[in-house]
Formats: structure tokens, sequence, C-alpha cells
């Protein structure tokens, strides 16, 4: 089971983390470190308020890639994102759509997020217009 802990933006791992991984440094929001049986295995950060929050950077350390670490994690932040409220996750992916997919999310048109996530600097200027604009319902 994975556990989430916050940690600054400024946290060396998660952005050392970010830069290997070709992923924007983090920006507004929260942000997590993620444990398994105390072991570091990977970051992911939400951003917003209410019912709508953008995932960001859901990262997984090299060494513990394919092995299911990045379902575990994204199971974990979903359940964060409940707890504070969410009802939607929305998501820009340019390397991981398929992933997604398989985990729930779809495919939706950019122009259509809420205008809270329209606002967010990941989609005002962090992620290019060929990035794929996903969305998942948190039960």
């Amino acid at each position: 089971m994975v556990a989430l802990h916050l940690v600054e933006a400024t946290d060396r791992g998660l952005n050392a983390a970010l830069t290997e991984a070709g992923l924007p440094a983090p920006g507004a929001g929260r942000y997590f470190s993620a444990t398994e049986y105390g072991d570091l295995v990977g970051y992911v950060g939400l951003e917003g308020e209410g019912r709508h929050l953008l995932l960001r950077s859901l990262v997984v350390l090299p060494d513990v890639r394919a092995r299911g670490a990045g379902a575990r994690i994204l199971t974990a932040v979903e359940a964060v994102a409940g707890d504070l409220g969410a009802e939607t996750l929305h998501l820009l992916t340019t390397t991981a759509e398929a992933f997604f997919v398989r985990r729930g999310f779809v495919r939706g048109l950019r122009e259509a997020a809420p205008d809270a996530i329209l606002r967010t600097r990941e989609f005002a200027a962090l992620c290019p217009a060929s990035a794929a604009y996903m969305t998942k319902a948190i039960p």
C-alpha cells in the first residue's frame, strides 16, 4: 500500500525526480512523496480547490518502474483528492495516455475544461497543445 506525505515544492528529491522524468518543475498546489513499506517510490501533485483538481506530475522512481507503483500512487492520490472534496480529476499528458486510460481516465476536449483548470499554469503555459487532456470522476 502506498502512503502519501506532503512535501514542499522546493524538495530536492521531488525536483530531481521531475527533472529526470522531463516533467515541469513544481508550481502551485500540493505535492506528495509516495512511500511503500517505508521506501520512497515516487511523487505526485494535486493543484486546485473544490470539485475539480488537476493531477500534476505523477512520477515513479526509476528503480521501481514497471512494478505497478504508478497505479498504486494514482489510487492513493485519487483517495486524497476525494477526501479534499474533488469530484473530478483532470490532467494533461504527452507520454502516459495509455496508462491513464487503463485506470479509468477518458480523453476530452481541452477547451471544455472548467475555468479553474484552464487558468492553471500547466494548462496556460507549461503543456503543449498536443498534450492529451483527460478526466476521471472520483467516486
